[in-house]
């Protein structure tokens, strides 16, 4: 069987163009939806999906409508490949029952990857900049050295912890962690 999907993301876009290429194409049965962007979720497309059976086909008219990136979109078709399903994107001649359809699903799968590997970089890069510029990265210190010498003498004069805090505004967890400091 030969399954369509369409997507559009706005309530206001129009699924007519996508559904008549899929038609042309040879298409039996058309998923569609109007689902935003960042939705997470997409009922018609796991309806599809469910459908599925090795030999089938799955049509999209163009490449990103199937997912919200390259990288699920890969994963999905690798899926459907493993399954011994056939992938077809109409607007970039993509069909992986021909060796340069599948020599182009290669390509997009390498630049996933190339994706997915910057995109870890990039944050790591920043915070090594910031730190190298003196920055403090994460969650302030909850341990001064005023407020240690505070509760160290506040210690020493045999204060309970409840009156250190009163008397230093420091909190008692706090005083806890500056209890264990002073005697490491």
């Amino acid at each position: 069987m030969n399954f369509g999907y369409a997507r559009v993301s706005a309530k206001d876009q129009n699924l007519d163009t996508q559904f008549e290429e899929l038609k042309a194409a040879g298409v039996g049965r058309i998923f569609q939806e109007k689902i935003p962007r960042a939705s997470t979720t997409r009922p018609e497309l796991d309806k599809m999906l469910a459908m599925l059976r090795p030999g089938d086909t799955v049509t999209v008219s163009r490449f990103s409508r199937l997912g919200r990136n390259t990288a699920y979109i890969i994963r999905l078709i690798a899926d459907f490949s493993q399954q011994d399903m056939r992938f077809v994107a109409l607007d970039l001649g993509i069909d992986t029952n021909t060796p340069a359809g599948r020599m182009v699903l290669t390509v997009f799968a390498a630049l996933a990857a190339f994706e997915r590997e910057s995109n870890g970089e990039r944050p790591q890069a920043g915070i090594e900049h910031a730190k190298a510029q003196g920055k403090h990265m994460g969650r302030k210190p909850g341990v001064d050295d005023e407020k240690l010498k505070k509760v160290k003498t506040s210690l020493a004069a045999g204060l309970s912890m409840h009156q250190i805090a009163e008397v230093t505004g420091v909190s008692e967890s706090t005083i806890k962690r500056c209890k264990r400091l002073i005697t490491i």
